[in-house]
């Protein structure tokens, strides 16, 4: 992006964009139903149930509930055993009497399964409307968001790439036990764990308006010890690194900010958010021209 002191800045206004003002359609695919996840699914689904005219959500996930998950995620003892985003599914679209689906049969692993997905053959009341897909990535690997970003560019159309990402709490490798550890590494726990941020990628047509966040952080796709969720081995995903509670909010606030200027008022401001959920702060880059 260009330095932003010397140039405009700018707001999209999607409902002008095709020279007749047209309500939003979204078109939301939610990748990830986990520690961020669970929080903005909720948000989301209340956002939705505001608007007169309703869009499509669907939420992907292949992840089961665990015990584990009830302490830091929006799920009960009832639910473990079952799919993340089919319990999510459900629940939401009995509290707000939405249309929430679900794909949770395997992970999104590839280009094709995201075209899938945001296949609009059968969409209802898209028609007069200017739409709008939008994938929003709570993922916290690399694997993905390098698939994310194919997507991303290689899509022909209009796209919101919305990516938010938490810092995970910092613990000594192979000593989860806090009473073993140094004070440097206690300390180290306790300032760690807590800021996080958000990349909004923009396409209208075929012109990038907003680069998405590998285009920012470049090293993601070059992270070649990434390997695919779906791969990941049960000892793996028990040594995941822990996300604190609070940081989750943020971030699932982050992105529910986002969405509501583009729902409720068809316009988006913000590329950039990053965020401290310990100091309590939040701070946006605009869209610059």
């Amino acid at each position: 992006m260009t330095n932003p002191t010397s140039t405009q800045r700018m707001v999209i206004d999607f409902r002008n964009q095709t020279g007749i003002e047209q309500e939003v359609f979204p078109h939301i695919l939610q990748v990830g139903t986990g520690g961020t996840g669970t929080y903005v699914t909720q948000q989301i689904a209340q956002l939705l149930s505001l608007m007169p005219q309703v869009g499509k959500y669907i939420l992907a996930d292949a992840d089961v509930v665990e015990n584990k998950n009830l302490n830091n995620q929006l799920f009960l003892p009832k639910d473990v055993g079952l799919k993340k985003a089919d319990v999510l599914a459900r629940r939401y679209r009995s509290a707000y009497k939405l249309q929430i689906s679900s794909y949770s049969s395997e992970y999104v692993e590839s280009v094709e399964t995201l075209e899938t997905l945001f296949h609009k053959e059968y969409l209802e009341g898209a028609s007069g409307r200017f739409y709008l897909p939008i994938l929003i990535s709570n993922v916290d690997n690399n694997y993905s968001r390098a698939i994310f970003h194919q997507f991303f560019e290689e899509h022909e159309g209009n796209l919101l790439y919305i990516d938010v990402g938490n810092e995970a709490v910092a613990i000594p490798e192979g000593n989860p036990i806090k009473e073993t550890w140094s004070e440097e590494e206690k300390q180290t726990y306790d300032r760690s764990g807590y800021t996080g941020q958000l990349v909004c990628g923009l396409k209208i047509g075929r012109k990038v308006i907003c680069e998405p966040i590998a285009s920012i952080y470049p090293d993601i796709l070059e992270d070649n010890d990434e390997i695919a969720p779906s791969q990941l081995s049960c000892s793996a995903l028990l040594a995941s690194e822990p996300q604190r509670l609070i940081t989750n909010r943020y971030a699932a606030m982050c992105v529910g900010t986002v969405l509501n200027e583009v729902l409720l008022t068809g316009k988006l401001s913000t590329h950039k958010m990053v965020f401290h959920a310990l100091r309590g702060h939040m701070r946006s880059e605009g869209i610059y021209i």
